[in-house]
């Protein structure tokens, strides 16, 4: 059976290893990134847009995979020990798309959105491409998956680690409690590994719904008013039963705690509200200018997007990490 010597020995090796792998994993992103860039902003380089696009995506592909290595190495390494018997309860599942990795996935859920848009797709892929390179650069400079991941997981495990090691019983049980309580709850629920990928899936659909808003703006055309409502309209499905799924998992969760006053909660059903009233105001797209209305509610609703995510860094509440 494993030890909290032994944990803390292999967990070290393992956060080593990532971290010799980080440098070049950042500067592969970086490099491709500026390929993609410039196929963007120079017109000598755009026929080799998707090209750049799928070296983009391949360098996020392979990073991805590292980290898919590095969850699977963790949840055979970090255990959870029940201090009165010795024996592991199990290890922990986590999620690759928590805590330092949430731009890393969604640069590169947009990146093949980039990539494989059919309709209007020449004409979106320049701006989906900008989106995708601000994500994965963001990831490389403010997430660090690779340099240091998982930081607030790896610190609270750290932490229960020095407790099992100490030699009070009392203290060791404490923390023992609240491993397992975290393990079983959050890391290894089911809602966890449902609830955030069905948002971020229609974070990137709805990406690509504000600029093909963009192109009706600038081109008047109801051809990319259709696309952008295409799109917002397979975002709209994975929100709702993202919020739905996540609904049962906050009571249990946050039991005992006003979390639907969260700043990051009140803020997603503003967005839920915004794209809902959007694909409904579509019914009246006919009459004379309501299309000004409806890309109004569009850009209105990426908006709130948008202040979704940031909520969560800069408002305190439940839901949120500020």
């Amino acid at each position: 059976m494993p030890t909290p010597d032994t944990i803390v020995l292999s967990l070290e090796s393992l956060r080593t290893t990532l971290s010799s792998l980080g440098p070049v994993l950042d500067a592969a992103i970086l490099v491709a990134c500026a390929a993609a860039m410039a196929t963007v902003v120079i017109p000598a380089f755009k026929p080799y847009l998707k090209w750049t696009l799928g070296a983009l995506l391949g360098v996020l592909s392979a990073g991805e995979l590292v980290l898919i290595w590095f969850h699977v190495r963790l949840w055979q390494v970090c255990q959870v020990i029940d201090p009165s018997t010795g024996h592991a309860t199990g290890g922990y599942a986590v999620p690759i798309w928590i805590e330092s990795e949430k731009l890393y996935v969604w640069a590169l859920m947009l990146a093949v959105i980039a990539l494989t848009a059919k309709r209007h797709g020449d004409e979106l892929r320049p701006m989906l491409t900008v989106g995708a390179v601000l994500l994965a650069v963001g990831s490389v400079f403010l997430g660090h998956p690779f340099t240091n991941p998982l930081p607030d997981f790896l610190a609270q495990y750290g932490q229960y680690l020095s407790a099992m090691r100490s030699a009070d019983l009392n203290v060791a049980y404490q923390a023992f409690r609240s491993a397992e309580s975290s393990r079983v709850y959050y890391y290894n629920a089911w809602y966890m590994w449902a609830h955030p990928p069905l948002l971020f899936f229609s974070y990137g659909a709805f990406v690509a719904s504000f600029a093909a808003t963009i192109l009706m703006i600038r081109h008047r055309r109801s051809s990319y008013e259709q696309t952008a409502y295409r799109w917002a309209r397979l975002g709209y499905l994975p929100l709702t039963l993202g919020m739905v799924v996540g609904l049962p998992w906050a009571i249990i969760a946050w039991s005992g705690e006003a979390w639907w006053w969260s700043g990051k909660v009140d803020m997603s059903l503003m967005m839920w509200v915004l794209y809902t009233a959007y694909l409904h105001s579509r019914i009246y797209l006919r009459r004379r200018g309501m299309w000004r209305v409806v890309a109004v509610l569009a850009i209105l609703s990426f908006i709130a997007l948008v202040l979704t995510y940031v909520t969560t860094y800069v408002v305190p509440g439940a839901h949120s990490v500020a």
